[in-house]
């Protein structure tokens, strides 16, 4: 049964729009925010891409996610939360790892979302269980991480152990268990944490200053001082923020102080994405929601050079980070799941699920900074490509790495880089992180400012919100990212004006728009968000129309791994070339592939195929194909022109020539997106085929 607890206001009462009238907690407009995220009671996915991967997280997801971390095989284990709780006895050691508590927290975040939003109550009985147990492991002073939950002599002596990672992920799901249910108990949970870090960090003392080893605890403690109003708790991200690179040469990659932990520089001096990838992603997250709450400038051009390093020289064009799974970073540091150097992008990568979509929660929170559409592409690229490949279509298998090519019969270049995908792992801190994520989209959909509703991203769904000036519901339907028809009806909205602003993608030419039937003056400019501003009226039809033809991308010259390779992509998604062996797969990979520079290609959509999808049927060439067609066309046409500059550009339309199609040494493939390789066995795939150049 749903035990009951009392119900509070969250920081400063209900913001501009806010749901907390209809039975959800909203959390104001930061002072520096372009505009505030929706609420789960606003905002809700109906029919299509999104609405499906909601349901099965619900009901594959977060099921999975629970028997994996009651698995004793696992890594992860909630049996760990029971120890320190009494509730079992034995010691802790060898089960679990340190940073087991922090994904058991993740997974309760997606819990207390779907909870909130199904109100199912064996749910909401769950989750409640798991508090109740995770209050009794926390020690009377407040600290809580069960690697050292009954040897208090050995807490906060080495940094890579991870309290503070466990810690901070605590702070984050007890504030969004406290906005989605309005219950206090798990909230006073993480108050108590929190005071404890408190008075163990705000005096400064050095030998603290490399602490955290990853940075979760820089977002926990905003959202914690978001949801609570109390200062100190900002004032310690601050420190632990102003702390990284403040005292270089740690000399170990447990001990900190090196571009492991990106605390070598001060993050503020920083002009590069360094060190593990998912320590760094946590970072900027952290930093970006300190800016939103300070409006401090030298945070945002530290963090405005640091995006730029990694969106135009170290990251995937799937929206993947952190390509080297061990080696040294361009100043010397040892380093491991790391970013490498500009343009070092091998397809062989390590691309942990966790980095792919931390890199898109850092550019949620630089859109939120920023109100710029750029960031919205990068999330969008992460979202549908890079962070979704982590799981399967049935959602209950997952990926730690996420590579843009693999052999089937290589030896991987680290053990965690796998053929198949797998249900219980030796770090098992993805599948949590997909579970939350998955459960939180559609707060991501829309944003609200004071006179204007934003659509970040497209997907069936519907709005309610209340602007300063009224009440706005609206519905949107789409088959996006198959289809680029947009359609978003007004259902109820205020006398007033207020702008709809519409995101048009970066990868879109000519996309157009309409009202109620009549075109919108003028070509949106892709990239930018377009304002639509009218006296609406209940009925209205706003229709968005994004061409999505089939690009063939080619990658900055200085990317060895890409020379004389394509990459194909048709809207927000990225495809490949899969050849299971279950269905020939390898006659068909030693025969060799590679593209034509005007290949054919047809799409379709396979309703029975990988959950339903788009399937790119391409005229490719066999590999002695490719050569004769060289031979006998290529060679003999004027040489390539191409004048645009890479100048801040890493991925691009692929410059070709128009060359006659080929007549021989054919082969029809087709291509499936990136996202759902390796659901068919073990296979071939590779994201960059060679060209037939």
């Amino acid at each position: 049964m749903r035990r009951s607890f009392p119900r509070l206001s969250c920081l400063g009462g209900e913001g501009p729009g806010g749901g907390a009238e209809r039975g959800k907690l909203a959390i104001p407009r930061s002072p520096y925010a372009r505009f505030r995220p929706v609420t789960l009671d606003e905002a809700a996915w109906t029919s299509g891409f999104w609405a499906d991967r909601f349901e099965r997280c619900r009901t594959r997801t977060l099921p999975a996610v629970e028997a994996g971390l009651l698995n004793p095989r696992n890594s992860e284990q909630l049996l760990v939360l029971l120890i320190a709780a009494g509730e079992r006895s034995g010691p802790r050691q060898d089960k679990g790892t340190n940073w087991t508590d922090g994904d058991c927290y993740k997974w309760i975040e997606a819990l207390a979302r779907h909870s909130a939003v199904t109100g199912d109550p064996a749910l909401t009985e769950r989750m409640d269980d798991w508090i109740d147990i995770i209050a009794r492991a926390q020690s009377p002073d407040g600290y809580l991480s069960t690697n050292y939950w009954d040897n208090p002599a050995g807490r906060l002596q080495v940094p890579y152990h991870h309290e503070m990672y466990n810690m901070g992920h605590l702070l984050t799901a007890a504030s969004v268990h406290y906005c989605e249910t309005g219950q206090t108990d798990f909230l006073a949970v993480a108050r108590r944490t929190a005071d404890f870090l408190y008075l163990q960090f705000q005096p400064r003392p050095p030998r603290l200053v490399h602490f955290p080893w990853n940075p979760s605890a820089h977002m926990g403690l905003i959202d914690l001082y978001r949801v609570t109003g109390e200062r100190k708790y900002l004032e310690l991200a601050g420190i632990l923020i102003g702390n990284r690179g403040s005292s270089p040469g740690g000399g170990t990659h447990e001990n900190g102080g090196t571009d492991q932990t990106q605390d070598r520089v001060p993050l503020r001096a920083e002009t590069q994405a360094v060190g593990h990838a998912v320590c760094a992603m946590y970072l900027y997250c952290g930093a970006t929601d300190l800016f939103l709450e300070t409006g401090e400038t030298a945070l945002l051009e530290a963090l405005e050079r640091i995006w730029h390093n990694v969106t135009s020289r170290r990251m995937y064009i799937s929206g993947g980070v952190g390509g080297k799974g061990a080696g040294e970073s361009t100043r010397g540091d040892p380093v491991h799941e790391a970013f490498q150097g500009d343009y070092e992008l091998p397809n062989d990568c390590y691309c942990e699920t966790c980095a792919n979509i931390g890199n898109a929660m850092w550019n949620w929170r630089m859109l939120q900074a920023t109100g710029e559409a750029r960031f919205a592409d990068v999330m969008e690229q992460v979202l549908y490509n890079a962070g979704l490949s982590g799981v399967s279509v049935s959602q209950d298998r997952f990926f730690y790495c996420n590579p843009l090519e693999w052999h089937a019969d290589a030896t991987p270049s680290h053990g965690h880089q796998t053929a198949t995908r797998w249900e219980i792992c030796d770090c098992y801190c993805c599948p949590p992180q997909i579970a939350r994520t998955l459960s939180s989209l559609q707060t991501w959909a829309y944003g609200i400012d004071d006179e204007a509703i934003w659509v970040h991203l497209y997907g069936g769904s519907q709005l309610h919100v209340r602007l300063p000036s009224g009440t706005v519901r609206l519905t949107q339907v789409t088959d996006y990212p198959w289809d680029g028809q947009v359609r978003i009806t007004i259902d109820e909205c205020p006398t007033m004006p207020f702008p709809l602003r519409l995101r048009i993608p970066g990868w879109c030419e000519g996309a157009t728009l309409s009202v109620n039937g009549h075109a919108v003056d003028g070509v949106p400019p892709c990239g930018t968000y377009v304002a639509v501003q009218r006296a609406w009226q209940s009925g209205d039809v706003v229709e968005l129309r994004l061409p999505m033809p089939i690009r063939l991308m080619e990658s900055h010259p200085s990317v060895v791994a890409n020379r004389n390779r394509a990459a194909v992509m048709r809207g927000p998604l990225l495809y490949c070339v899969e050849a299971p062996l279950a269905a020939d797969g390898e006659r068909i990979w030693r025969n060799g592939i590679c593209f034509p520079e005007h290949m054919t290609v047809t799409p379709r959509f396979e309703s029975d195929l990988l959950g339903g999808l788009t399937v790119l049927r391409a005229e490719a060439l066999t590999e002695v194909g490719g050569r004769l067609y060289v031979e006998n066309v290529v060679s003999k046409s004027a040489p390539l022109a191409d004048p645009r500059s890479w100048d801040g550009v890493l991925y691009r339309p692929l410059a070709a020539r128009p060359l006659p199609q080929p007549a021989s040494g054919t082969i029809q493939l087709d291509l499936i997106p990136y996202y759902a390789w390796a659901n068919r066995g073990v296979a071939f795939m590779q994201v960059w085929t060679p060209l037939a150049r």
